[in-house]
């Protein structure tokens, strides 16, 4: 994981954070111009909560796999 403040120059990276910034998610400064660097310097409350939902689904969806599945009973 990246600490913050973290720098992101890619064009694409830098339209994701506009998306994110604007659903309330991180906390971001862009500099003037198409094409800038933006630097996040934080994630909002709202953006760790989804961070975290995001991480149990996918924890979930890992347990309930027939690989996962077949690896624990043997392990029983």
């Amino acid at each position: 994981m990246e600490m913050l403040p973290y720098d992101v120059d890619d064009e694409a990276g830098v339209d994701m954070l506009r998306v994110l910034e604007a659903a309330g998610m991180v906390e971001v400064q862009f500099a003037p111009g198409r094409g800038s660097p933006a630097r996040v310097v934080a994630v909002t409350g709202l953006g760790r909560a989804s961070l975290l939902a995001e991480t149990a689904k996918q924890v979930i969806r890992r347990q309930r796999s027939p690989e996962v599945s077949s690896a624990w009973a043997a392990l029983s």
